[in-house]
């Protein structure tokens, strides 16, 4: 089987960097691309966490990473430096990088992901874990080239569960509301994997220590440590010692597309509300009666098949 071509866009925090590693040790899928985008942190930092993991991992010279927008396409940033540091990961980027300082391409992630477009086409997935605004930028920069993609997969939204930034909106929709709505009204293909399914994924850390303890290397003493005060603030303002799993399922998408349950359907972005900015909205009956839908909504996930290939990719 031929590994399918696959450009993440991150905003590199904890999460984040579980996902990507999950993606670059998986078999199925060839990352061609890195870009990063203002989100968790500021963008340089972005930068920084998915050069550090790509160090860490021993593959410091390829995929290429770009860097990208520095704040939403109208908004000041809104960061989330008390969930993954003031750093992006916990705190901990300096034990991994070390004195090493990989470069980052030159080029801008707008254009690293329309030329990538235009070279894979269908056979292409971005997978989205920040903030859609580079994927924004792109579509305004040459809207022909992204509609070549095979499937954009967006970690963002809540539908039938609470926000976790506010009391209705996922935290990368919140950040940037104007980017998700140009977005999810383009016509792209798009799957949305939301809080509805991230949040049913939380890894332990009781677990996360008796795993690493098997695997006493290099990797495995990183993600204790730059997971350890990502856990913490789930302990503090939720009452488990752990973290949910956000990116690593939208990866894990990429990789296994059944590992959960779609509905096709229009989805739109508030905003506008003062009180409701990011608020996903899913019509799903179609009460508004406009055309065939784009745009696929995961309301299930297979959780224990999920859990099985995190542990299976991520420690080995």
């Amino acid at each position: 089987m031929m590994a399918r071509p696959v450009l993440i866009d991150t905003d590199t925090g904890v999460d984040d960097a579980l996902a990507l590693i999950l993606a670059l040790r998986s078999r199925e899928l060839s990352v061609k691309a890195i870009t990063t985008v203002a989100g968790n942190v500021e963008v340089g930092k972005c930068t920084r966490n998915a050069l550090a993991i790509l160090h860490l991992l021993g593959v410091a010279d390829k995929p290429a990473v770009s860097e990208g927008a520095q704040k939403p396409l109208c908004r000041p940033l809104f960061r989330a430096p008390e969930v993954h540091g003031t750093d992006g990961l916990g705190n901990a980027r300096r034990y991994i990088l070390a004195s090493s300082t990989p470069r980052m391409c030159e080029q801008s992630a707008a254009k690293t992901i329309v030329d990538h477009c235009r070279s894979f086409g269908n056979k292409l997935v971005i997978v989205a874990l920040g903030p859609l605004t580079n994927l924004a930028l792109a579509w305004k920069k040459n809207p022909e080239a992204m509609m070549k993609v095979g499937r954009i997969i967006s970690m963002g939204g809540a539908f039938r569960v609470p926000g976790n930034t506010g009391p209705v909106a996922e935290f990368n929709y919140y950040v940037d509301p104007e980017a998700a709505h140009l977005l999810l009204n383009s016509g792209l293909r798009i799957t949305i994997v939301p809080l509805d399914v991230t949040e049913q994924i939380v890894l332990m850390r009781k677990e996360l220590e008796y795993r690493a303890a098997r695997r006493a290397g290099r990797v495995a003493k990183a993600i204790l440590r730059f997971t350890k005060s990502y856990m913490k603030y789930h302990e503090m303002t939720e009452g488990f010692n752990g973290g949910y799993l956000h990116d690593p399922l939208a990866v894990a998408v990429a990789i296994q597309p059944d590992l959960v349950q779609t509905t096709r359907v229009h989805v739109d972005i508030e905003t506008l509300g003062r009180y409701t900015r990011g608020m996903s909205l899913a019509d799903f009956k179609n009460k508004l009666k406009r055309g065939k839908p784009t745009v696929e909504v995961a309301s299930k996930v297979d959780r224990e098949r999920f859990l099985r290939l995190f542990h299976e990719r991520i420690w080995e």
